[in-house]
Order: C-alpha cells, then sequence, then structure tokens
C-alpha cells in the first residue's frame, strides 16, 4: 500500500519564541491587572511586537500603542520586546511614567555586550538594519563608538577605526550574513573579536525554515509585514531557490499557488502566535478540497517552545581566520533599572514539555478549538454487562442482545492479576467491538478503547464548556507539570499559579482543579490550566464578596503590591481593592513605599464599591488619627508658629507644621517686599517663622505668611527696645537731651521750619 505524502505541512520550529511569548504576557498582566484596579492607562512605547495581530489582541486587555513618551503621560508604560534606549527612558522617568519592561533577555543581552565592548576600548560593528526598532535601542549603549551594517558590502567599504573590533550581531539576523561580515573585515587585516548575539529561537527557525524548504513545491512564510524575524525567514526559504509566500494572515493567500502546488511548507515569524497559523493553515485546507486529512505537521513539529537550553548546547560554527570566537553567555540583566514585571512564562522550556503545548497560545487570544477527530470514523461506544469473568477473559453482553469477549489486555491498560480487579459480575461497562474470531463467530470487544474514547470526549466536553476536571501531578520539569488524567496532560508553567511559581516540584503528588484549554487526539496533547480555575474562583468570590461589601466597612488584608499611583490589597479569597496614594498618608507622600510594603498585614476602610465595575476603593490614613481633629486650638489663627517648607511651586511655598498637618504661605506674603519667585525666599527643607492668618478646618487649609510674622516680630523687638531703654524713674533717653521741645508744636510749624 503506498502513503500518500501530505500535502501542508508546518516547519519543526515556528512561531512565538520565548522573549515574544514573554513579553506578550507580560503586558497582557499589566493591562488586566490595570483594568481590575479601575486603573485604564497602560501603553507600549510603540508596538511590543511586529505583529498587528498580537497588537490588536493587547488592546482586549487595556493595552494602547503610543508612539512617544509624551502621549503616555501618566500611565503605566510597557518596553517593548526589541527594548528601548537609555536617552527615552531616562525621558519616560522624568515625565512620570512607571515603566514595565519587557525587553527580550536576549536584546538585553546585546545592550550588554555593545556597552562592555566599548568600555573595553573595543569599536563595535552591528550586525542589523539600522532602522529596526531593536537596533536604535542597542546603539546608544556604545556612546559613539559604533558602526551598523547590513552586510559584508558594507562592512567591506566602512573606514576601519584605530581601536580593535567587536562585532554583534540584531538578534534576528542570519549566522551566514555575520560570517560574511567578520570576513571582509578580517580579510582588511583587522583582528576580529566576535560575540554571538543571534537568538537561538532565530537559528532553529531559520534552519527548519531552510531544511522544509527543499522539501516542498511552495513555502508559505507567516509574520508582521515589518518583522525582521519574519523577512529574514522568507530569505532564507528564497535561497533554496522555492517559490516563497509571505503573508500576514489567512486573507492574504494566493488562491491559484497553494492549489497548484504538490507539497507546500509553513514556518512563522517568532512574532506569530498560533492561532494565526492554524488559520492559515484551515484556509489552505479549505482550498485543498476541504480535507482535514491534507492538515500534517511535521513529526516534531510540537516542539516550536524549544529551550534556550538545548539551543545553546549546539556546537559553534568554525571561527573564521583573524577572529576571535567569544563564548556566549547567559542573557545579561537589563543595564536599565527598571520595575520588572512578573514573568508571564518561564523563558525556557523543557523539550518534553514542549511536546506538550504550543508557545504561541496565548491566555486571552480566541484560538481555534483543534479538530475533535481526524482519520477514519469513530468506532461506536455500546454499553454492556458483565456475564462471566474468567483468569484471562471476561464475557460481556452487549445492549444488541449479543455476547462478546473481552481479553484482559483489552480491560485495562494497567498491569493486572485478574480481570476482577477491573470489572465485577453484573456491572454495566463501555464497550466498543473489535472483530470476530477468524474461522468462528466469537465477538471480541474492547472496554479499555471504549475509555480512551470516552475520555477524549470528556475533556473535548470540558474544553468546550469550561468544566472543571481534576488530575494528579505525576512530573515537574522546566516548562510545566505533567498530569494524570487518564492521559497524560501537560499544565505549562504560566498556567500553574495566578502568578509566577519559582519551584514547581513543590506542585508534584497534588491532585489540582483544572480547565481545558487545548485537546488534540492524533498527537495525544492535552493542555491544561489549574490558572484558568483559579480564576474563575476568584471571579465566583469576587462576587460574593460584593455582595457583602458596603461602604465604611473595616476589613483586614494584606498589601500585594505597589504601584506608583497606589497599593493593592488582598481582602480576602484573592479580591483587591486600590489603595489610592491619596488616601494612604495625612502627609504629601511620592511613593507608597514610603508607608507600606508588600505582604504587610493593615487594616483599611472600603471608601467606595462600583458593582458594576467589580472595583473596590480602600482607604487607609481614614483610620489613623486624623491631625486636622482640633486644629484650631493647636493652631489659632493669629498665632506664630514654626514649620519647614516642604514644597515650592509657582504661587507661594507649602510649609509643614506638624505631621500631616500643612499650610501655603502665598506668595504674597513670603516677604515684605515684591516676590518674583518663591526660590528668591526660601528653599525646601528650610525652617521658617510663619503667622498663621486663615484656618479652614473642614477643607483642611491654612492659610500662612511670613510677611506678617516678620512683622509682629518687629514691633515686638521695638516694644521691647522702647521698653529696655525707658530709665526706672520713667525718663527716656529723650527726656536727657538737650533740645527745645517748642521747636515741635506741630507738623504745620515742622513743615514751615
Amino acid at each position: 500500500m503506498s502513503v500518500r505524502t501530505p500535502r501542508i505541512r508546518l516547519a519543526e520550529h515556528a512561531g512565538f519564541c520565548a522573549g515574544v511569548e514573554r513579553a506578550v504576557g507580560i503586558a497582557r498582566e499589566t493591562g488586566i491587572s490595570a483594568m481590575r484596579a479601575g486603573y485604564a492607562g497602560v501603553v507600549t512605547l510603540g508596538p511590543l511586537v511586529h505583529n498587528p495581530a498580537v497588537v490588536a489582541s493587547l488592546a482586549h486587555c487595556g493595552v494602547q500603542q503610543v508612539s512617544s513618551v509624551d502621549e503616555a503621560r501618566g500611565r503605566v508604560a510597557v518596553i517593548p520586546s526589541h527594548g528601548l534606549s537609555p536617552a527615552v527612558v531616562q525621558d519616560a522617568r522624568e515625565k512620570g511614567l512607571s515603566l514595565v519592561d519587557a525587553t527580550c533577555p536576549h536584546v538585553t543581552r546585546v545592550q550588554r555586550e555593545v556597552a562592555d565592548a566599548h568600555r573595553g576600548g573595543y569599536f563595535v560593528v552591528l550586525v542589523g538594519d539600522e532602522l529596526h526598532p531593536e537596533v536604535r535601542a542597542v546603539v546608544p549603549f556604545a556612546e559613539g563608538g559604533i558602526a551598523v551594517v547590513s552586510g559584508a558590502r558594507e562592512a567591506a567599504a566602512m573606514e576601519l577605526p584605530k581601536e580593535p573590533i567587536t562585532v554583534v550581531a540584531q538578534t534576528t539576523q542570519t549566522a551566514s550574513t555575520v560570517d560574511a561580515v567578520v570576513a571582509a573585515i578580517a580579510a582588511r587585516g583587522k583582528q576580529v573579536r566576535l560575540v554571538n548575539t543571534i537568538c537561538p529561537a532565530t537559528s532553529l527557525r531559520q534552519e527548519a525554515a531552510r531544511k522544509l524548504a527543499r522539501e516542498v513545491d511552495l513555502m508559505v512564510v507567516v509574520g508582521g509585514r515589518t518583522s525582521a524575524n519574519t523577512m529574514r525567514l522568507a530569505e532564507v526559504c528564497s535561497d533554496t531557490g522555492v517559490r516563497v509566500l509571505k503573508i500576514e494572515k489567512a486573507d492574504e493567500l494566493d488562491v491559484e499557488a497553494v492549489r497548484d502546488s504538490g507539497t507546500i511548507g509553513i514556518t512563522a515569524g517568532a512574532s506569530t502566535p498560533s492561532w494565526v497559523i492554524e488559520e492559515v493553515m484551515d484556509a489552505m485546507n479549505e482550498i485543498i478540497e476541504g480535507n482535514p486529512d491534507e492538515i500534517c505537521r511535521s513529526e516534531q513539529g510540537a516542539e516550536q517552545a524549544e529551550t534556550v537550553d538545548r539551543v545553546e548546547q549546539a556546537e559553534p560554527a568554525e571561527p573564521v581566520d583573524h577572529v576571535e570566537q567569544v563564548e556566549q553567555a547567559e542573557p545579561a540583566e537589563p543595564v536599565d533599572q527598571v520595575e520588572q514585571a512578573e514573568p508571564a512564562e518561564q523563558a525556557d522550556t523543557h523539550a518534553e514539555a514542549a511536546e506538550e503545548s504550543s508557545p504561541g497560545e496565548s491566555r486571552e487570544e480566541p484560538k481555534p478549538a483543534a479538530p475533535t477527530h481526524v482519520g477514519p470514523p469513530e468506532p461506536e461506544v455500546l454499553k454492556a454487562r458483565v456475564e462471566e469473568i474468567y483468569d484471562d477473559r471476561v464475557i460481556v453482553q452487549i445492549e444488541t442482545g449479543e455476547m462478546a469477549t473481552i481479553v484482559t489486555k483489552s480491560l485495562t491498560a494497567d498491569a493486572i492479576a485478574h480481570p476482577s480487579e477491573v470489572v465485577a459480575l453484573g456491572e454495566e461497562i463501555y464497550v466498543v467491538l473489535e472483530r470476530h474470531s477468524r474461522g468462528s463467530d466469537t465477538l471480541f470487544a474492547s472496554k479499555r478503547q471504549a475509555d480512551r474514547l470516552l475520555l477524549w470526549k470528556r475533556l473535548e466536553h470540558a474544553r468546550d464548556t469550561g468544566e472543571t476536571i481534576s488530575g494528579k501531578v505525576t512530573e515537574a520539569v522546566k516548562g510545566g507539570l505533567v498530569v494524570d488524567i487518564g492521559v497524560r496532560g501537560f499544565v505549562p508553567a504560566s498556567q500553574v499559579g495566578r502568578r509566577f511559581v519559582e519551584d514547581l516540584s513543590t506542585y508534584v503528588g497534588e491532585e489540582l482543579k483544572l480547565k481545558v484549554r487545548e485537546v488534540e487526539r492524533l498527537r495525544s496533547n492535552v493542555v491544561l490550566s489549574q490558572r484558568d480555575y483559579l480564576e474563575e474562583q476568584e471571579k465566583l468570590a469576587r462576587e460574593r464578596m460584593f455582595d457583602t461589601l458596603e461602604r465604611g466597612q473595616v476589613i483586614c488584608g494584606t498589601v500585594t503590591r505597589l504601584a506608583v499611583f497606589g497599593a493593592f490589597v488582598d481582602i480576602g479569597d484573592g479580591v483587591e481593592g486600590l489603595l489610592h496614594i491619596s488616601d494612604i498618608a495625612w502627609s504629601r507622600i511620592k511613593h507608597p513605599g514610603e508607608v507600606l510594603s508588600e505582604n504587610q498585614p493593615v487594616e483599611v476602610v472600603v471608601l467606595n464599591v462600583d458593582r458594576e465595575r467589580q472595583r473596590i476603593s480602600l482607604g487607609y490614613k481614614q483610620l489613623q488619627p486624623d491631625p486636622w481633629e482640633n486644629v484650631s486650638k493647636r493652631f489659632p489663627v493669629g498665632s506664630v508658629v514654626s514649620g519647614t517648607v516642604t514644597k515650592l511651586v509657582e504661587f507661594g511655598a507649602f510649609v509643614s507644621l506638624a505631621e500631616g498637618i500643612e499650610g501655603l504661605v502665598h506668595i504674597s506674603q513670603l516677604a515684605d517686599r515684591r516676590v518674583a519667585r518663591p526660590d528668591e525666599v526660601v528653599s525646601v527643607g528650610e525652617t521658617v517663622t510663619i503667622k498663621v492668618i486663615g484656618l479652614k478646618e473642614q477643607e483642611h487649609r491654612i492659610s500662612l505668611s511670613i510677611r506678617q510674622a516678620l512683622e509682629d516680630g518687629e514691633r515686638n523687638e521695638y516694644r521691647k527696645y522702647m521698653k529696655d531703654n525707658r530709665s526706672d524713674d520713667g525718663v527716656t533717653i529723650g527726656d536727657r537731651i538737650a533740645y527745645d521741645p517748642s521747636k515741635f508744636k506741630s507738623g504745620a510749624d515742622e513743615d514751615d521750619e
């Protein structure tokens, strides 16, 4: 019997890389957390990744794209996977943005290698596209001692510096291009130091695409139009001589090219999600007679989430003459200290785990369900009653009235000593008819096969309905957890808990409540999520909580996270409320960390409950003594006191009188002369004497005056002077001065004089 060659084949490595998946996960988590807290304003500074489908999906999670720092003022900003220059990061900080770093660790490493090379006295040659955002984010780290070249021709024409040269590459470059650049520089007698900064996932995808392109009639490359990774894949495929079709989405397919090609290969850039790849494959299948039998992934197509560990163990290419090969190091920590978000998924994925889950899968993105069955028709599952049990078989009567035999191996996949360990007399079971015995009328059936079919149906039903199932953790791998659910299931690391789990081994032996995310019978692949279950429970808990919460209610909670705009407090069952920075302390603070810390138990009061939007506003300072209570007795109008200048503004200066009590000295009250700016008279931190000239206790406002305090002081000094200069007998110094008082009879007389 001849075996038909599959018409559609997916490259062994295609779609999301670990860095992109990490960035998407960080952005999604930041957006969702902000929306839950009622803080709408998460943006990415430029596209997070070069794929419009991914960018559009993030908009549903409250993450918008902006093109400049000015557009992001007052918001939480996510740094894209290709990174940002130090100048842009500094500008963002100065303009008050809260930054969350989603830079790919491999890009961060390029930045670090460039900075280190520059400090070491090397001139840096960066192989890449000078207009690409990644390159723009890397170049400033060399502080001018760098040249960007796209290939060997530019390298051969560049002016060679006096310094020794270090060659690095944009993470999406091809190894052949980098080698050609190095050879061009070395050929001019220059000593070259090569640091391999090409992303391992990039190399894997390019090699897999090259291999597949040599075996097919047409290569379809799926990815964003501006994605450098995707463009490199298209170049690699074109170099093999095969016809290449580069598309961004399924509706861009060339129908005639697909229909007329014998075999078709598919690859995808590192920023292309799996659901986009599947949409393209489904569309191609519809073009090819609409037969799902035609779709076939390569034997190891599931290994799209190949681990960084395995990649970095590959043998390095032979070094070019005059080239010093530098050993590739682990990705460096970010050069700029930017607030780090919790990773949405572990960057490296164990090979065994990779076979179980698709790296491109995103939690919130819509994804076509895998076909429940491909191939021959499923056998019918029938009811049967156990009539007889022997040492090596079981006799059952099926619902049609026929008698059938179940041999021991068809009872269960487990090793058993006797069939009675599995079934009992009179028990009703489910079976699948297998065959008649050769040369007789004996009918054979299989309980094992029926159980497996029913299990897959239950899993598919659970996937479609959101039903919760249970499974026992049998093994922990780098990529997640292996779970026994009747078949082997897999829980990716990102789906184990609501937040990043450092040590997965603690779950081994535990029974977990799980949601089914993906079922693929042909590959025996079941992807599960405890996270989805926990979030469902959290939602139910929130609903219960909102039914009981009332304004003014005092509750205990735990600080879970700190942000520039406030603190998140867990008030029970995973329900979080927002403690705005203005409700943390009576005094002015710049960051919640001045008062609170993560994991700190706190007592808070409910300020507001928005049941429609499910948002809770909390207060902390409201349960602390109000420093403004009886402030009129402590600081009555007319009193002269000391205070500390805390802030200068255009219209005056704020002065702290006591903890939590702050008043304003208007610019007109700063001095006994005209003042253009407050810093002409006072400075922050300075202790000043002021007079209370106005008080609105209910509004927490105090008006102060330095000028009037000075005037009062001068009057008191004059009075003291006059008192000190009067003799005991009541005669003043003036009385003792020889003058004629008649000369000063009146003001008129004085004028006449």
